[in-house]
């Protein structure tokens, strides 16, 4: 479908002059796009269309960079966004919302570097198109549309982020241990020859802090992690021991072959292979669920530069599916290219 734009003027007895015309066919597909759990956002209107292809990346139907499977130049990415997108922001008429369509395809780095852009732009309703899961087997006709309100970006690092540094809803964190066997029992119900790992609740766990969670993707492999962060290490435990005999001389344990108690844990993880976040009854809801259907959790996803769009954004919608309180999310940047 073109939409032709006319500029009309008067010289010399008049003329008329027409921009180029402008495509605005969709460059990605229905069945080119992640599949996601959650997609229940009205589909967007009046919105800046923002369309990211393995060879393209569109603005209003314009054309702003060439891609190279998927990924933007080098010299266009910096630590704020990528740079011609958010001169092409600027001309851009405003609009409130962004609807924001991306092949399954293109790497993580890309999207996150365009929702950076676009979010230090002013833009905080931002609606990501995605293929909904199949009950049936039949192919959809039109894409449904994951919410993604008021994402922050945090940098690349080793540290955990800090909640309190982007706000969001605090939960402690005895909200995750005291649900943890539900979410265990959830990821070991995806079967034998479905999951990678599923931790049990441990025996020992602090009763301070907050509690985060953390999804991570790289090649076909996804783990839930749900962090205790925002309060100091617990202290290592110790084995019991009868009274000193001697001041400052630790006396030697009651027991005979007595052990030391585990120290207190500060993670519960369950990792899963990629087809679990599309599978119908998804074991990775299963496992959020309990946590953070009731209740939003802030949320940490991570990924490597290279790890398709289609992983994450799967990912993304099994932990939070249609009808789950939304996340607070914070994306990470990836390592500097």
């Amino acid at each position: 479908m073109l939409a032709s734009a006319l500029v009309l003027s008067t010289a010399c007895g008049g003329s008329e002059a027409a921009e180029d015309a402008v495509d605005t066919t969709p460059i990605v597909g229905v069945m080119e796009l992640p599949i996601s759990h959650r997609g229940d956002a009205t589909a967007p209107s009046d919105a800046l269309r923002v369309e990211i292809s393995p060879t393209e990346l569109r603005l209003e139907s314009r054309p702003v960079y060439t891609l190279e499977r998927g990924r933007v130049p080098a010299a266009e990415v910096t630590a704020d966004g990528l740079t011609q997108l958010r001169t092409a922001l600027q001309a851009a008429p405003a609009r409130p919302r962004v609807a924001l369509t991306a092949h399954g395809m293109v790497p993580y780095g890309t999207l996150v570097r365009t929702i950076q852009t676009l979010t230090a732009a002013g833009y905080r309703d931002i609606l990501l198109a995605v293929r909904p899961v199949s009950g049936t087997g039949a192919a959809p006709t039109a894409p449904s549309w994951m919410p993604i309100s008021s994402p922050q970006i945090a940098p690349f690092g080793p540290e955990p982020v800090d909640p309190a540094t982007y706000g969001g809803p605090a939960r402690g964190w005895g909200d995750f241990t005291s649900r943890w066997e539900e979410s265990y029992d959830a990821c070991r119900a995806a079967g034998a020859g479905q999951y990678t790992d599923c931790d049990p609740k441990a025996s020992v766990t602090p009763e301070d802090g907050q509690m985060q969670v953390v999804l991570w993707a790289r090649g076909r492999g996804m783990q839930v992690r749900f962090n205790r962060v925002g309060a100091p290490p617990p202290e290592p435990s110790k084995a019991p021991s009868g009274p000193a005999l001697i001041e400052g001389v630790r006396a030697a344990p009651t027991g005979e072959g007595e052990e030391i108690p585990p120290d207190p844990s500060t993670t519960g993880a369950f990792a899963f292979r990629a087809e679990v976040a599309t599978a119908a009854d998804s074991a990775i809801s299963g496992v959020t669920r309990p946590v953070c259907g009731a209740s939003p959790c802030p949320t940490v996803v991570e990924a490597d530069e290279e790890t398709p769009v289609m992983r994450v954004v799967s990912l993304l919608g099994a932990a939070f599916p249609n009808g789950s309180s939304p996340p607070h999310l914070v994306l990470r940047l990836p390592a500097a290219r």
